[in-house]
Parts: structure tokens; C-alpha cells; sequence
């Protein structure tokens, strides 16, 4: 059976000679694996389309009983430019792809979260964008879309209200200065006010937030921290450590 359906390209590798063998996240069927044969000979084009990050369309012939399709044919949708040429962009950009693909089991149709992901590399891929505030939208509609949201109200220690708060890096959770055993990163009300507004913020309305850049790093701190404790396979996300450089300097 031809399947056909647009995909996010998240990890590829040599195989043989000139052959690739491909990970994307469809719209249709989620996370599947596919072999481009002969991608990288003389005349065959599928090659750099079947690059990380490049929003594509592709044929390829389905069968149940193998756990590797067959690529039939692929066309580029998008190829993300402005982000290549930035190393600030390409390490983000990275990270979202690497987080998609360590995070969702295989053959899951999740056509939510395929969305979710070109339209934040199009995004991102704008001239004039906070690419930290759409990074931080991605990690909170992750989450959100996989079934964990994060307790922005109440301290998860004594349930006391939060107007400020601490990062429990031993529980993934937010707590409050009363209770405070381990958080080492402070968010105030903006960090906080910001965080619940993820919940609710459209793609289009991400320039006119105004939060201070510490603000927003805080945010994204926590994020990444919350996500590592509640979504399977962040702990294999490579491209974390490069964020987190990203963040320092």
C-alpha cells in the first residue's frame, strides 16, 4: 500500500553506500521509519530533502510487517533557511526535532503535535523572532498535548499559592521559598505569569509578550527541567546540553 502524507524530518543516517535511512514524524501515522534506496547517487535529489528540520512530502509503500518502509518519492515543503544560518536557531531547532523524536512512540498518529512542530520551525524561521519564548511554547504544548501539565498555582510541597517560586530540580516541580529544599532557579510573577500564558498563547501573538529576556530564560529552565522528569526519553536528548550552553552565556 502507497501511503502519502507530509512529514517533519527528524533524524537521518547513512546506510550503505548511497542509501538513507530515515526518521520523520508524519502527519498521518506519527513517527515512522523509512529507507531512501540510492538517495545519494548521481541524479537522485531525495538526499538533501531527507535533511533534519526540512518540512517534506513524501509516497512511501507501507507494510505492517516491517518495521522500515520503503521511500517511494519526496518533495520539500520547507527547508527552514533563516534557521540554518543561524548557529543560536540551529541548535534550538535541533533540540525541538531530537525532543519530537525521543518523546512519541513509533506509528502513533499524533497529527496535533505534527503540527506543532513545522509551525514552529516556521516560525522560528522568521527574520525578527524570541526564539527562546517559542521554544518555551513548544516545551509547555508538548507536554500539554502528551498528557502533563505543569502546576503553575500551588507549591507542590505545602500547596501554599504561588506569586513566586523555585525550581525543585529532584522532583521536576515548582516550590516555594518557604519550602525550599533544593531549588537553585527563581522565577517571579512575570516568570510565572508568562508560564501560564503558554497555556493559552497563539503562534501570531508570541512578538507582542513582554517579558524580560532572565524572565523568559527562567521560564525555559523549568520547562526543560519538568519535561525531563515527565516526558519519556529526555534524558536522550543530545541537544539539551548544547541548549543549556545557549542559556549561560
Amino acid at each position: 500500500m502507497i501511503i502519502s502524507t507530509k512529514a517533519i524530518v527528524l533524524k537521518t543516517i547513512l546506510y550503505g553506500d548511497s542509501s538513507l535511512i530515515s526518521r520523520v514524524f508524519t502527519e498521518k501515522n506519527g513517527k515512522i521509519s523509512v529507507m531512501a534506496k540510492g538517495a545519494w547517487r548521481p541524479k537522485n535529489t531525495t538526499g538533501p530533502m531527507l535533511e533534519p528540520m526540512n518540512h517534506i512530502s513524501i509516497q512511501y509503500y507501507h507494510k505492517k510487517s516491517r518495521q522500515i518502509q520503503v521511500l517511494k518519492d519526496a518533495h520539500l515543503v520547507q527547508q527552514f533557511f533563516n534557521i540554518r544560518s543561524d548557529l543560536n536557531k540551529i541548535i534550538l531547532g535541533q533540540a525541538i526535532v531530537e525532543i519530537l523524536d525521543k518523546s512519541t512512540p513509533e506509528e502513533n498518529p499524533l497529527p496535533v503535535l505534527y503540527r506543532l512542530g513545522w509551525r514552529i520551525l516556521e516560525r522560528m524561521n522568521a527574520s525578527n523572532v524570541n526564539y527562546w519564548v517559542l521554544f518555551s511554547f513548544y516545551l509547555y504544548q508538548l507536554s500539554l498535548r502528551l498528557g502533563f501539565m505543569p502546576n503553575l498555582k500551588t507549591c507542590y510541597k505545602c500547596q501554599s499559592l504561588l506569586n513566586k517560586a523555585l525550581i525543585d530540580d529532584k522532583a521536576g516541580e515548582l516550590i516555594c521559598p518557604n519550602c525550599n529544599l533544593y531549588g537553585k532557579l527563581f522565577l517571579n510573577d512575570n516568570s510565572l505569569n508568562f508560564l501560564k500564558n503558554l497555556e493559552n498563547m497563539h503562534l501570531d501573538e508570541i512578538e507582542n509578550q513582554m517579558y524580560s529576556s532572565l524572565e523568559i530564560l527562567n521560564a525555559v529552565n523549568f520547562l526543560e527541567v519538568f519535561t525531563y522528569f515527565h516526558l519519556e526519553g529526555m534524558d536522550r536528548v543530545r541537544s539539551i546540553s548544547m541548549m543549556k550552553k545557549l542559556i549561560k552565556q
